[in-house]
């Protein structure tokens, strides 16, 4: 049995994108949470790959972050493909320690 999305590495990488989406817009997560009319912790759930997001609420945060989900798609086709994106990434860009 697969198992699920949420625990797979791409998933952390679109998680990511995410987060850099709303970064590059200017916009904290309360501000984003705010557009979006959710909690802010919905935001940060997401960001973190903690939370899953179907097609129309990943097109809202699109639309929030003044951007677009052709857009998205394509950059997460090229992370995929990026081998600096396997390991996790701090919000400023540095890899995360390994756990132990």
């Amino acid at each position: 049995m697969a198992r699920k999305s949420i625990y797979r590495p791409e998933h952390r990488i679109f998680a990511e994108l995410l987060r850099d989406v709303r970064t590059r817009a200017d916009l904290t997560q309360e501000q984003l949470s705010q557009a979006l009319d959710v909690d802010q912790a919905f935001v940060s759930e997401a960001e973190r790959g903690r939370r899953r997001l179907d097609t129309v609420q990943v097109h809202d945060w699109c639309v929030a972050c003044k951007t677009d989900l052709v857009h998205i798609s394509k950059e997460f086709q090229k992370r995929l493909a990026d081998p600096k994106y396997k390991e996790p990434r701090e919000p400023d860009g540095r890899k995360r320690p390994r756990e132990k």
